[in-house]
C-alpha cells in the first residue's frame, strides 16, 4: 500500500498520563526525578484536534507508563533493566545492608492491562477508513534520561519501521518538509526509531512516530505549557490536513 492521501488518521498517545490505577498504592508523588522525565506531559492536548473530526480517532492510554508501558514487547530486552512492560527499580535498603526492588504495579495486573489495551486498540484501527495512518505520539526530555542518555538538539524526531507499515518516501518527506519549513530541526529515526504497530487481521495501515522535544512546548521544571505550545499544536493540526489531503 503506497499512498500520500490518507482517508483517516489514528493518534496513538501512550505516555501522557501521570496517574496510577486506584488501589495500586502509587501516585505521581512517589516518582523520583529521573522517572518523571519519562512522562510525555501534555501530548494528549498537543496532538488531539481542537474540534471533533470523524476522520481522526485517538487511542490514549489512561495510566502512567511506569505502571504499564504499552509500547514495550512481551519479553522485551529492556525488561532486564527495569524498563519493560512493568517498570521496576532497585533502591538502597533503608538498613544500608543491601537493595530492595520497587515496582509500580503487580506484574500480572500490568500484563492484563497491556493485553486488554492492545486488543481494544486493534479494534479501533480496524474500524478506521482505508487507507489509514497511525501516528505514534510522543515527547522526550531535552535532558539526558533513562531512555536517551545524551543531550539532543533535535526538535522533532520522525520514526518508522522498515517493513510494510513504513509510509511512502513522499509521506515521510511531506512530514519532514512541513516541520523544517516551520523552523524546527528534524531527525529521522534519531534520537529514537521505529513506530508502534498493533496486529490487525485483514488490515493494512502505515505507522509513523512523532517525538517532540519537550522544551518546544513546556517548562521542564514546572511541567507547565510554555508559549511554544500553541504554535506547535497548530502546526500539527495543519499537518493532519496535509496528510488527509484537504
Amino acid at each position: 500500500m503506497k499512498t500520500t492521501n490518507y482517508q483517516s488518521i489514528t493518534l496513538h498517545i501512550p505516555h501522557s498520563s501521570s496517574t496510577f490505577p486506584a488501589g495500586s498504592g502509587y501516585s505521581f508523588d512517589d516518582l523520583i526525578s529521573e522517572e518523571r522525565l519519562l512522562i510525555d506531559y501534555h501530548t494528549d492536548s498537543l496532538f488531539l484536534p481542537d474540534t471533533p473530526d470523524e476522520r481522526i480517532d485517538s487511542i490514549v492510554f489512561p495510566y502512567c507508563r511506569l505502571y504499564c508501558d504499552v509500547e514495550r514487547l512481551p519479553n522485551d530486552p529492556l525488561e532486564k533493566t527495569g524498563l519493560g512492560i512493568s517498570y521496576w527499580k532497585d533502591l538502597p535498603d533503608p538498613s544500608g545492608t543491601g537493595v530492595s526492588r520497587r515496582s509500580f504495579g503487580n506484574t500480572l495486573d500490568s500484563l492484563c492491562t497491556y493485553i486488554d489495551y492492545h486488543s481494544s486498540s486493534a479494534k479501533k484501527i480496524l474500524k478506521m477508513k482505508d487507507p489509514t495512518l497511525l501516528i505514534d505520539c510522543h515527547s522526550f526530555s531535552s535532558e539526558p534520561s533513562l531512555l536517551n542518555p545524551r543531550h539532543s538538539n533535535i526538535d522533532i524526531c520522525i520514526g518508522f519501521n522498515e517493513d510494510e507499515t513504513k509510509p511512502s518516501d513522499a509521506v515521510i518527506d511531506l512530514i519532514l518538509d512541513h516541520f523544517r519549513s516551520s523552523g524546527y530541526t528534524v531527525g529521522i529515526n534519531k534520537p529514537f526509531s521505529n513506530s508502534k504497530t498493533f496486529p490487525v487481521p485483514n488490515k493494512e495501515y502505515h505507522s509513523i512516530m512523532l517525538e517532540i522535544n519537550k522544551r518546544l512546548y513546556m517548562n521542564e521544571i514546572s511541567n507547565k505549557k510554555n508559549q511554544g505550545f500553541i504554535k506547535l499544536h497548530q502546526e500539527i493540526q495543519i499537518l493532519y490536513n496535509e496528510l488527509l489531503h484537504v
